[in-house]
């Protein structure tokens, strides 16, 4: 896995490929607690707020808590692998682990510690992280744009938006500027930002 993760950022480094190839899908809710320019969306997402209900709730959450919102997840899978060989070569020699099978069962404590190290380890990377977007610019002014609601915004209840900036698709957390609930395929303005920098507040755009 080293080695893939090495040959992954060799592709981002001399091939260009954007280091959000792959990405992991968050259903927008008020305790979200992530940058607004790099969390991908379902399109189709609709949800109302039910996603405890089939396990999405809890799973979402335990990414969040190790700030898979936060930070790319190649980036997070790398320091965690990395991580997770650092262990496996030093304890199965400092302990004198010879056993193929009990060093495959010891990928599972690596992994689960390995993750916690990393989320302590990371935090200072996620200011860093905010104050550029994925592709290492400066952050945008979204303000005054027209963007299309993607999954439903009420007043208090935040969804996702999708905008145009220099011809790239973003997507972005909103919630309604007014009483109106907006809905998938509105069009609509963005007309402020939210105190804490969360997300942004919309208003219907009207022709």
């Amino acid at each position: 896995m080293c080695i893939v993760m090495l040959l992954y950022w060799l592709l981002v480094i001399f091939a260009g490929l954007d280091p959000d190839f792959f990405s992991i899908e968050f259903d927008a809710s008020p305790e979200a607690d992530a940058d607004l320019s790099t969390i991908e969306m379902d399109p189709a997402g609709d949800r109302s707020g039910d996603t405890d209900a089939d396990g999405e709730g809890f799973f979402n959450d335990t990414l969040r808590f190790f700030h898979f919102d936060e930070l790319p997840l190649m980036f997070i899978l790398t320091l965690v692998f990395f991580t997770m060989w650092f262990f496996s070569i030093n304890i199965t020699h400092y302990l004198g682990i010879s056993s193929p099978l009990i060093g495959v069962l010891l990928y599972i404590p690596y992994f689960i510690v390995s993750l916690f190290v990393v989320k302590i380890f990371s935090k200072p990377l996620i200011y860093l992280y905010r104050q550029l977007n994925h592709k290492g610019e400066e952050a945008i002014d979204f303000l005054g744009r027209r963007c299309v609601v993607v999954s439903k915004v009420e007043k208090d209840k935040m969804g996702t938006v999708e905008l145009l900036v220099k011809g790239d698709p973003i997507k972005i957390y909103a919630k309604s500027n007014t009483n109106e609930v907006l809905s998938a395929g509105t069009e609509a303005v963005i007309v402020n930002e939210s105190k804490d920098k969360k997300y942004y507040l919309i208003e219907k755009f009207e022709y």
